[in-house]
């Protein structure tokens, strides 16, 4: 059996950090936290790279680690409790009047919560496929599922945060 080229880490890294990040914050809700997972995920894969055999894109296996660590995070502090307001993603536009931005703040707040709310395994699902955008095939590849079930958890998730948000809807 031969093994897929092995690409460079730093290509990796400067392609997937961002999306290693989002999904580390999301999942973990503490942007510290987040920050050491991606690189505990890049260092993992650095001296990992060699058993990736390219079954798979390289994507999947790095997201994989990366949902891993977020989820020994998640059960070492399974105990304590969370600050929704650890993570804000605001997205706001600097032009628009201060009660545009109020609303678009009150918005992301309440979607981070919703999204924070979410079973670990729902989230993961979400974030990887509608807010990282990745294929449903390298969801379930990252997650170590069928597609079917990672088609599953994406509907279960999008329901609960559309009846989490449907005042805002």
């Amino acid at each position: 059996m031969t093994t897929a080229p092995q690409p460079s880490i730093v290509a990796l890294f400067e392609r997937l950090a961002d999306g290693v990040y989002t999904l580390a914050a999301r999942m973990t809700r503490d942007r510290h936290a987040a920050e050491d997972i991606v690189q505990e995920t890049f260092l993992r894969a650095l001296t990992r790279l060699h058993t990736w055999r390219g079954e798979g894109s390289i994507d999947a296996w790095v997201y994989r680690i990366a949902y891993h660590q977020s989820i020994a995070v998640l059960r070492r502090r399974r105990d304590e409790p969370t600050d929704p307001a650890t993570i804000r993603d605001l997205v706001t536009d600097p032009e628009g009047s201060a009660e545009r931005r109020v609303l678009t703040m009150e918005l992301a707040a309440r979607l981070d919560a919703a999204i924070g709310a979410l079973a670990p395994t729902l989230r993961a699902a979400f974030v990887l496929r509608d807010v990282e955008g990745l294929s449903t095939r390298d969801v379930a590849s990252a997650l170590e599922l069928s597609e079917s079930a990672v088609k599953m958890r994406l509907k279960r998730a999008r329901l609960a945060l559309r009846r989490e948000l449907e005042d805002y809807l």
